[in-house]
């Protein structure tokens, strides 16, 4: 690869960090490789200048045997820069059915880094996706029929689970980029899963690589994004207004990411167009963080939706591990957890540690007493009094005190059957 840089180059990539106000408790988003690299060496170099504190994040995926090196590489660049540093490792064993790894480790990378900005009260993450990332981002969305709001491609900030994420540099290109490493003799990494074929970002990259788009289509795609993202605000809006009337509070010690009352959605869906129909929908998912899904599945997500709503027995589920599915008047989305996992808060992983007990899987044929001069009752019962969709009881672990159950998670306190 040819290197050319200038002023101009440098220039331009250093003004798009002006809209990073490092005055707002700050982290860099560093994986090793050269965009990431490139943007904690600029943007540390600001850091200094305006004599404001920085934070250096990587997550370790452990998908790659030269990962520890990654690890090790950022920490030393960290520190020559005078830049604070922190880690997490991802557990290959939270990889849902079915999900995709390029999807699994996107989402852990987010959940990671997201708990490292809190740990460290850190406000915002800035990440290193520059326009290329954004050209193929636009294509991969185009050819699976996600529509505008895959269209629309990622967006300068967005907020996701308390955090401001920055991506300052979507207007500098990926050469820009690799000029600006060369030239500051910026050391990195080479991740072979990003020429990886088998992953459908990755083949296009190749393709991209080996035809390289002209200037004219080039503009064109970013062009289209522009209108996109236009589109989005205004599609959106509207969405978010329709959504908000029917969204009840989720149960999220289960692990539900989103509930909404269904009957009342589908009556809407039953009066907009198709398109229209799909645009709710994406607003919904996008809400949740979930990856846009394709054409085909959300069409068959809209026929499922369509049925009458005393006759809907469905679990529609996202290829990355997401489900849907009906529970009374209420539509309940989740994440499924791989087969033998259980769904576990803080609060519940503390009280097993503290009490010393014992986690078992529904066997059939429990019952239990929930309050006092009441009857007992069986488990399956207790799920559906508290709303705990069938999808997610298999997650849902008994805790045990000894031989005696305790507790039901996503029920509550067991009483003793003499009390």
């Amino acid at each position: 690869m040819m290197f050319e840089f200038n002023f101009r180059t440098m220039n331009d990539m250093i003004q798009n960090l002006s809209s990073v106000d490092l005055r707002i408790p700050t982290a860099v988003a560093v994986s090793g490789g050269v965009d990431s690299m490139s943007l904690l060496h600029a943007l540390a170099s600001r850091a200094r200048e305006v004599q404001q504190p920085l934070w250096a994040f990587h997550i370790h995926h452990d998908l790659q045997a030269a990962a520890d090196g990654w690890q090790v590489l950022v920490r030393e660049a960290a520190a020559r820069l005078g830049v604070s540093f922190d880690t997490r490792r991802l557990d290959a064993r939270t990889q849902a059915p079915a999900q995709s790894v390029e999807e699994w480790a996107r989402q852990g990378r987010y959940r990671a880094l997201a708990d490292l900005a809190r740990q460290h009260g850190v406000r915002q993450i800035v990440l290193a996706h520059h326009e290329d990332d954004q050209i193929e981002t636009y294509l991969l969305q185009t050819e699976r029929g996600a529509g505008v709001r895959g269209q629309s491609a990622m967006p300068t900030r967005m907020e996701r689970h308390g955090i401001a994420w920055l991506r300052p540099w979507l207007t500098v290109s990926r050469a820009q980029i690799y000029a600006y490493a060369h030239a500051q003799g910026i050391e990195y990494v080479h991740d072979p899963s990003n020429v990886d074929p088998r992953f459908k970002r990755s083949a296009i990259r190749v393709q991209l690589a080996q035809a390289p788009l002209t200037a004219q289509r080039r503009a064109d795609i970013l062009n289209a994004i522009q209108t996109a993202q236009r589109q989005q605000a205004s599609d959106s809006a509207w969405a978010q207004q329709i959504i908000a009337r029917h969204s009840v509070s989720h149960r999220a010690d289960i692990g539900e990411c989103g509930r909404l009352r269904a009957v009342n959605l589908s009556d809407y869906l039953s009066d907009y167009a198709a398109e229209q129909a799909h645009i709710l929908l994406r607003e919904w998912m996008a809400q949740m963080g979930w990856r846009m899904p394709s054409r085909a599945a959300l069409d068959e997500l809209l026929r499922q939706l369509s049925k009458p709503a005393h006759n809907r027995q469905m679990c529609w589920r996202h290829a990355d591990g997401w489900a849907v599915t009906q529970l009374k008047h209420d539509w309940i989305a989740a994440r499924l957890l791989p087969t033998g996992q259980w769904f576990l808060t803080d609060e519940v992983r503390a009280r097993i540690t503290r009490e010393g007990l014992s986690i078992r899987a529904r066997m059939g044929g429990e019952r239990l007493r929930l309050a006092n001069h009441r009857p007992s009752i069986d488990l399956k019962h207790a799920y559906q009094m508290y709303g705990v969709a069938p999808m997610l009881r298999g997650q849902l672990p008994l805790l045990y005190d000894g031989e005696r159950l305790v507790h039901v998670v996503g029920v509550g306190d067991v009483l003793p059957a003499d009390h």
